[in-house]
């Protein structure tokens, strides 16, 4: 099950029992989702940060 199936099946949990516990794993989850998508954002910055530096020591290199 992937996590935003997970965060779907948790909303219609808490429109139904409206418990401060599943509200609670509910936020966890979203909060959750917001972190992996700023980790692949950082990934992929310093990605392009390592090529950009590699490139600049290279032609540091060739001068």
């Amino acid at each position: 099950m992937t996590l935003d199936n997970y965060i779907e099946i948790q909303l219609v949990k808490v429109k139904i029992s409206r418990k401060q516990t599943d509200r609670q794993l509910l936020q966890w989850l979203l909060e959750l989702r917001t972190l992996r998508a700023q980790i692949r954002n950082l990934e992929s910055e310093n990605k392009r940060l390592r090529r950009d530096y590699e490139k600049v020591l290279l032609e540091t290199a060739q001068t």
